[in-house]
């Protein structure tokens, strides 16, 4: 045997070694690829029941939203009715004071007056 006898036998040993060794990597490969395949099957499942009941959650969400609403509702018009009446206790205090303040003035005029006038009645009626 020649010395490229024994490298093409050599060459032809690694090429069969080569082979081998993708044969085992594509078997391999094979093997992961079905695994995945049948994990992302019952990742569909699951995920598909998962969407259903979400869609029901969110319908039920919805519902109770629907069912809460004229709460809400109630409260923003409970709010608007103690404005109106803050607003009016408000004027009606104003004006009270307005009306008071005008009293006392008055009263104070008429006291004042009556003392003025006082010894005047008192020399009329004798």
């Amino acid at each position: 045997m020649t010395i490229g006898q024994i490298a093409a036998l050599i060459a032809a040993i690694a090429f069969v070694v080569l082979v081998i060794f993708i044969g085992i990597f594509l078997l391999q490969l094979v093997k992961n690829l079905n695994d995945v395949s049948r994990n992302l099957e019952s990742i569909t499942i699951d995920v598909n029941s998962l969407s259903d009941e979400v869609n029901e959650l969110l319908t039920n969400v919805n519902d109770r939203i629907d069912q809460i609403d004229p709460v809400f509702q109630a409260a923003a018009d409970l709010g608007t009715t103690v404005s109106e009446v803050n607003e009016r206790a408000k004027s009606t205090g104003d004006s009270l004071k307005k009306k008071l303040d005008l009293f006392k003035k008055t009263s104070a005029l008429s006291l004042a007056a009556n003392l003025v006038t006082k010894p005047f009645k008192k020399k009329n009626k004798k």
